[in-house]
């Protein structure tokens, strides 16, 4: 074993060898893997090997693709035979909701271009001669995904890696991994140690006490799961084709053919469980499985053989019962942790065999050249904080667990781990009516019922849209006020902080105390990580405000970027500061009963922030809001906020202040065409290909990624984003949308919204530049239905934005 290595990765299932045979791949060859088993001793071996194409995420079906294509290939790659089995697949629809998911995720395959249908009731049986159909509205065909020997793919992978270089150590434990005062990591291992530059956490069941070694945050719960096979049947002997792969909501069970017999895997939908309590039981739990719970199984087993009566004929032959990782949010974790750099998460995955090969691919790209070909975001570890505790990740991951052959409506979230982080104003709001979303642990109001009404989640209008409608045009028409407490907020200080905030932003970073920029930060490639909102309060103190879920990934972003011997502190305060977002024409009005401080537009300039005290509080006020009115953010002391927030309302009552929340904060948003971190700004695109040029300082000699992104600029744009009015019905673009231009292919949308002061529905959408003209008209498939739609040469709602500077 070398004492050095370039990346160590600890773990040898099937997330880790395939993230080693693609670093290989991509010219990283400089690579230990270390197993304290065999290689897929832990929960690879027992898995029963899915890789399905259906997905409601663009991302994800892009990995789960990108498997289902290379391991058929892999004995022809690396030598090592792999049993693949493109059986196809059959996914149930037993409601409308599941039917518009479906035609959702149709898009979607129109998208990354794999072979699906959608198929009516009675053309199942041509597929599968043996299923009962009662119920059932529609099912959704996939030609080409099926199922694979998860200990054949592995070691294919582990074989190409080590042809290429990666030195595999098994039967190795990693016994802690130490972060160097030199940013290097020791892995310290049973036999010796190795001194690496990049520490990978693949280690599976394992992966959250790993990480606990280094004061990391892995949430996973073991998830105790089961599947059984029945001895062989003489009608599926006979057969000449393998049956395609049953997902069944019904059963919530997925059901296949398997050495002539048929394999049914139930995810209960009541009284799962985690594997144990806590961590796995010994460190040489390796290739075991635990107890079978059959009883508790049977509700769910007694619905398969219903849905498939040929379950039934025959006697079990096997039952397997093993650990799954799983995540609250049923997504791997892939991507940097948070804290010092190059510790990489890479584990957590509940579908790990089929994803395994995408997810070693992308992070591998990740890792190398400093960014993937497609968007990490919803991978990136980070996505979780502080308060993903033990608890937490547990009952959600049961509950995911649960849901997992359940259709998730747009917004609609978990029930349980709630509540995690309030604003002072939380228990108020919701007396009030407010109907809460979670983001990075907090309640965020969506919209505001009436009292006894709840959110009747839907992919199309649903009963929130008149409530939505009233608190838009409220916000139009007189005022609005919102909480968004949740904003990750920074303060950066030193005598160097100006210098390095102008080296590390694409815009100029305000000279002057009280001026606000938007800022954008690029990675080396040119490419957009962050957007920020930028205030100079004073010659050596910025406060910086960017998105809720952003919060560690920003922070990281923000020190990461510091060069030794640089007079700079970066400080996370989000906790310590409230935000209520007063916006509308009479926002000044409502604003100047509450403060002594002189609000005229000559005294109290956009962009500009002050000081200021309200209702008796000092908070800090930003003229800058992200619905394009007359308006102000304020930042107050979280506890001062109920004050304050009782002052806004009343001086308000009588000039029509409304609360709103983020479902009419979109649909302004749109109507003023203003732009998302996260949906049209991503790691995959550039300012000049996201129409953001005006916040680039032209005259700033370097920041980073200047250079990159200019050599990119000279090579001609590969998307464009364009703003785009749609002639919708009763459903508006949710993002990755397909679009299409005389019949072919010509983009995709990143999101959209009604807006409802204009009432046009509206949309935001990356399209080949050619087409990318003001009045080109496109086609945008919508749950099953082209949709006209055309490009708009400016926002639909005061373009010049006098309103905001009024």
């Amino acid at each position: 074993m070398n004492s050095h290595s370039r990346v160590v990765i600890v773990g040898g299932g099937i997330m880790g060898v395939g993230l080693a045979y693609h670093l290989a791949l991509e010219g990283w060859t400089d690579i230990a893997l270390v197993e304290k088993g065999e290689l897929t001793s832990g929960s690879t071996w027992h898995a029963a090997g899915q890789c399905p194409h259906f997905n409601g995420s663009l991302n994800l079906t892009k990995v789960h693709l990108y498997g289902t294509q290379l391991y058929p290939k892999l004995e022809a790659l690396t030598g090592q035979a792999v049993s693949w089995h493109p059986c196809g697949g059959l996914r149930l629809a037993l409601t409308d909701d599941e039917v518009d998911w479906f035609h959702y995720v149709r898009g979607l395959s129109r998208l990354v271009d794999y072979d699906c249908e959608i198929i009516g009731p009675s053309e199942i049986r041509r597929y599968h001669p043996f299923l009962e159909t009662f119920g059932v509205r529609a099912a959704f065909r996939t030609l080409h995904d099926g199922h694979v020997a998860p200990a054949d793919v592995t070691n294919a992978m582990a074989a190409g890696a080590r042809k290429l270089g990666v030195a595999i150590h098994r039967r190795t434990r990693v016994c802690d991994i130490k972060h160097l005062a030199s940013g290097e990591w020791r892995v310290i291992t049973d036999k010796s140690d190795i001194i690496c530059e990049h520490v990978v956490n693949a280690a599976g069941s394992y992966c959250d006490v790993v990480a606990s070694w280094t004061g990391h945050l892995a949430p996973i719960a073991n998830m105790l799961h089961h599947y059984v096979i029945t001895e062989p049947l003489q009608e599926l002997i006979d057969l000449k084709a393998e049956l395609p792969v049953v997902r069944d909501p019904y059963s919530h069970c997925y059901l296949r053919e398997e050495a002539n017999g048929v394999l049914v895997g139930p995810y209960e939908t009541a009284t799962a469980h985690v594997c144990w309590e806590g961590s796995p039981p010994r460190w040489d739990f390796e290739s075991e499985l635990v107890p079978p719970e059959l009883d508790r199984l049977t509700p769910w087993l007694e619905r398969a053989t219903e849905r498939l009566p040929l379950f039934a004929k025959a006697g079990l032959k096997s039952v397997i019962s093993g650990a799954i990782t799983h995540t609250p949010d049923g997504v791997y974790l892939s991507g940097p942790a948070h804290g010092p750099k190059n510790y990489w998460m890479h584990c957590g995955a509940s579908i790990g065999i089929c994803q395994a090969a995408g997810a070693g691919k992308y992070l591998a790209q990740w890792m190398v050249h400093g960014q993937a070909d497609i968007n990490m975001r919803e991978f990136d570890p980070r996505r979780f904080g502080g308060w993903a505790s033990k608890d937490f990740t547990e009952k959600v991951s049961v509950a995911d667990y649960h849901h997992m052959y359940y259709c998730y409506r747009p917004a609609e979230q978990h029930e349980v781990g709630r509540g995690l982080r309030k604003s002072s104003l939380h228990d108020e709001l919701e007396a009030k009516g407010a109907q809460f979303s979670q983001i990075f642990g907090w309640e965020r109001p969506r919209w505001y019922a009436r009292a006894g009404e709840r959110e009747a989640f839907s992919f199309r209008r649903s009963n929130w849209w008149q409530a939505v409608r009233e608190e838009a045009l409220a916000v139009r028409e007189h005022a609005g006020l919102m909480d968004l407490s949740p904003f990750a907020k920074y303060e950066v200080r030193g005598k160097d902080a100006c210098d390095f905030l102008d080296r590390i932003c694409a815009n100029d970073i305000p000279k002057r105390d009280g001026g606000i920029v938007l800022g954008h930060l690029l990675n080396e490639n040119g490419f957009i990580e962050s957007e920020m909102t930028i205030a100079r309060l004073g010659d050596q103190h910025f406060y910086i405000v960017s998105a809720a879920a952003a919060e560690l990934y920003d922070l990281d972003q923000l020190r990461w970027r510091r060069r030794n011997g640089e007079d700079v502190t970066v400080e996370d305060v989000t906790d310590d500061f409230g935000t209520l977002v007063l916006a509308g024409p009479f926002a000044r009005e409502v604003l100047s009963r509450c403060t002594d401080a002189e609000l005229s537009n000559d005294a109290f300039r956009w962009l500009t922030a002050k000081q200021i005290a309200v209702a008796g509080q000092k908070l800090r006020a930003l003229r800058i809001n992200y619905v394009g009115e007359l308006g102000w953010e304020l930042h107050v002391p979280m506890a001062g906020m109920p004050s304050v927030y009782a002052a806004l309302m009343e001086a308000g009552a009588r000039l029509g202040l409304r609360l709103f929340g983020t479902y009419a904060m979109n649909s302004l948003r749109m109507e003023k065409a203003y732009r998302a971190w996260g949906a049209e700004l991503t790691s995959e695109v550039g300012l000049h290909e996201a129409s953001m040029e005006r916040f680039i300082a032209s005259k700033k000699p370097q920041f980073i990624g200047k250079a990159a992104m200019e050599t990119r600029k000279r090579r001609g744009e590969r998307i464009k984003l364009v703003y785009l009015e749609v002639d919708a019905v009763d459903v508006d673009c949710l993002g990755n949308e397909p679009i299409f231009h005389t019949e072919r292919l010509a983009g995709v949308t990143t999101s959209g919204a009604y807006g409802h002061a204009v009432n046009k529905s509206l949309a935001f959408a990356y399209v080949d530049p050619e087409l990318s003209a003001p009045g080109t008209n496109f086609e945008i498939l919508m749950l099953g239905e082209k949709r006209k739609a055309r490009i708009l040469e400016g926002p639909a709602w005061d373009p010049l934005s006098e309103r905001a500077r009024q």
